[in-house]
């Protein structure tokens, strides 16, 4: 057939290139500059994995604790393709890339979370060529997110993968904001039918006009076709364009979520005269999405509960340049979960990521990476200058251009806790969410707020995320007072649908105290995170979220540690500890109580299994569970049944155990289910007096 994607992830060369050193004006792009000493490394790469949580004591080139400066990878590498056009594909640069082949400057992409294409036909020569990608994670003030704004490590490098991409002259638009060129809407869906619309973007390089024919076979999972759409168009020489294909599938499966995370293939043929000449699969479900203000969500019209998390693009293995099997390890201890929604955190993430959650029928808000603020300024009246405004359409477009054909995509969000208004803030906003509409009339606009008044309660969107920390951070209030505060907004001051897009509080699994008290034992900024009142704090909140239907998600804050630059809290340094579970991927006390309410299979789990240190007395002991009745044993002997909390029947207890001092302590739950099964989970505690803690 004609396209032909190349792997171009191998043996490249790095030098970072850092402003005090003067290494800035280097002319690395050059074919003569010497790069034999440079690092040799493979692609996806980010030069912070290890330094993006070095904490305050780090470098501080670009101004924070890590380097945020500019870099550049080279690579020779030889391409014969007589009569082809050739693009290269990079997956993401953060922040900023300008491409050289053969010393000429391609292009320069700015935005640090989308892919992006060259065409590099005219830049190529028989034998051996040279390219050069500068890189830069250095601050902009133009840029989202702009400056230092947004609660994490902004990390270099060519951190996803990079394809070469060979194509006949006339061939599906590659210079279409980074998209296949394929776009797919389900309409009209009944059980009976579902009308199938398919935009095909189309290019002719060639010096004359073509007509071109455009087949497109969509097939089930089973590998049957089930529909074929067909359509023409005639380019000019030099011209794109598009063709519109219409068709339908009868009795079509839904894409239902976890239920049934159903995926139909296309594979779309363009034909020049009788030949085909290039050709795109993709994959897609068929449903619809809708948000009630008093009913929460429903696909499909069916009533979906959206228990979710906040996720990163985070590894402690390689940072921003995850792999895909450590993306599947963090899907899996997700679904695992019992997960069914998962918000993407603050900016695109990989194509993998979207193609997973399609697989697992996890429903995904997405979202632009405006964190904070939209301008540098600080005064009262904070300005928008037009590059960033030019920029954040262009990231926007790209995001949904490239993602459009995800069911998994529920939401496109617009920007995260803003804390700056103004005339020309508003402005922006309005004209982002109303770019959204226009790219993707089947998917409503969210932002998230942390504001809680005035114009920051107005901005257009078709729903509300709120980001709010009851029981962690003092200015919001105690845990217990979280359902009273929604219900205030709910009921007198949004008549949108609003969900709860972050909330939750830090945990350090060395970290652990009977009896925590917040508001004098809690320093949310500070060193005290204690694990288990993690957990506790989860456990109050989640009853009153549980009980509140008109939400049309909760999403926690969040699914693991990440890179922080600066912050030191906790037992971590450069790390936010709120997540479920370590940086390291060690699961915390609260993951367990997610797990025992949100996933129906049996589980029983002992908490503070880490608090192995215990004065003699225990003024609790606690599990989590999904059985019917659960029995504790102490070094052998019954302490009796747990009595479950009332408002999270999954929330065992027992007070006052006594351990033997001295001595590591052996406790065991029995976990008895209805169908006649029993489960069991054990800890190791060593009995210390009080006078020896």
């Amino acid at each position: 057939m004609s396209r032909n994607v190349i792997n171009f992830n191998k043996d490249w060369r790095f030098l970072k290139l850092p402003q005090e050193g003067g290494f800035r004006e280097l002319l690395v792009h050059q074919n003569a500059f010497p790069d034999s000493d440079w690092e040799q490394v493979q692609l996806p790469h980010t030069w912070n994995a290890a330094d993006s949580v070095s904490g305050r004591t780090g470098v501080c080139e670009g101004g924070e604790h890590y380097y945020r400066g500019l870099a550049c990878y080279r690579k020779r590498f030889e391409m014969d393709c007589p009569g082809k056009r050739v693009f290269i594909e990079f997956g993401a640069a953060g922040i900023t890339a300008q491409v050289y082949v053969n010393e000429l400057l391609l292009g320069v992409h700015e935005g640090g979370y989308s892919a992006f294409r060259f065409d590099i036909t005219g830049a190529l020569k028989p034998g051996e060529n040279l390219i050069c990608v500068k890189v830069s994670n250095a601050p902009s003030d133009y840029i989202p997110p702009i400056t230092d704004q947004g609660d994490f490590s902004k990390m270099g490098g060519l951190y996803r993968d990079v394809k070469l991409i060979v194509v006949n002259q006339v061939h599906m638009d590659l210079l279409d904001y980074g998209s296949s060129g394929v776009y797919i809407t389900s309409r009209d869906i009944t059980g009976e039918r579902a009308d199938i619309e398919m935009e095909v973007k189309l290019a002719n390089d060639n010096a004359i006009p073509k007509e071109l024919r455009v087949l497109a076979e969509i097939r089930d999972m089973e590998g049957q076709v089930v529909s074929v759409m067909d359509g023409g168009i005639r380019l000019k020489e030099r011209e794109r364009g598009r063709a519109i294909l219409h068709g339908e599938i009868k009795n079509p499966k839904l894409w239902q979520g976890r239920e049934n995370p159903y995926l139909y293939r296309v594979d779309v043929t363009l034909y020049d005269g009788e030949t085909p000449a290039d050709q795109v699969t993709e994959h897609f479900g068929i449903r619809s999405v809708s948000f009630d203000a008093e009913k929460g969500f429903y696909l499909n019209g069916k009533y979906l509960e959206l228990r979710g998390v906040n996720y990163h693009q985070d590894s402690y293995e390689n940072g921003w340049g995850m792999t895909d099997e450590e993306r599947e390890r963090d899907y899996k201890i997700m679904e695992n979960m019992g997960c069914t929604s998962l918000r993407m955190a603050h900016y695109q993430h990989a194509p993998y990521e979207y193609a997973l959650s399609d697989r697992m029928g996890l429903t995904v808000w997405t979202e632009l990476g405006i964190v904070n603020k939209m301008s540098p300024e600080d005064e009262r009246d904070p300005g928008v200058s037009k590059a960033f405004a030019e920029n954040a359409q262009q990231q926007l477009t790209e995001l949904i251009r490239q993602n459009y054909n995800h069911p998994s995509i529920i939401v496109w969000g617009i920007s995260n806790e803003l804390f700056q208004m103004s005339d020309s803030i508003f402005s922006l906003h309005t004209q982002l969410s109303a770019l959204a509409r226009r790219e993707d009339g089947t998917r409503p606009t969210v932002y998230a707020d942390n504001q809680f008044w005035g114009r920051f309660m107005e901005l257009p969107c078709d729903l509300v995320g709120y980001n709010r920390y009851f029981g962690w951070y003092k200015d919001a209030g105690p845990a217990e007072k979280f359902g009273e505060w929604l219900d205030e907004y709910h009921e007198k001051r949004e008549a949108r649908p609003i969900c709860l897009s972050e909330y939750g509080g830090g945990g350090a699994i060395s970290q652990h105290k009977d009896n925590i008290h917040w508001e004098s034992e809690i320093d949310p900024l500070g060193e005290r995170h204690y694990e288990n009142y993690q957990s506790e704090l989860h456990e109050k909140i989640w009853a009153q979220l549980a009980a509140r239907r008109y939400l049309w998600g909760k999403y926690i804050w969040c699914m693991f540690d990440f890179a922080s630059d600066g912050r030191e809290e906790g037992d971590t340094r450069g790390q936010n500890d709120k997540g479920l579970a370590t940086r390291g991927r060690v699961l915390k006390d609260a993951y367990y109580f997610y797990k025992s309410v949100w996933n129906r299979e049996p589980m029983v789990y002992i908490t503070e299994k880490r608090f192995t240190e215990r004065p003699c007395h225990v003024p609790r002991v606690k599990a989590y569970s999904n059985g019917e009745s659960l029995e504790l044993f102490v070094n052998g002997v019954s302490m009796g049944m747990g009595t479950p909390q009332e408002d999270n029947r999954t929330v065992f207890v027992w007070n006052d155990v006594e351990l033997r001092s001295g001595e590591d302590n052996q406790l065991w739950v029995s976990a008895s289910f209805s169908d006649g099964s029993v489960l069991a989970d054990s800890a190791v505690w060593r009995g210390v007096k009080k006078a020896d803690t």
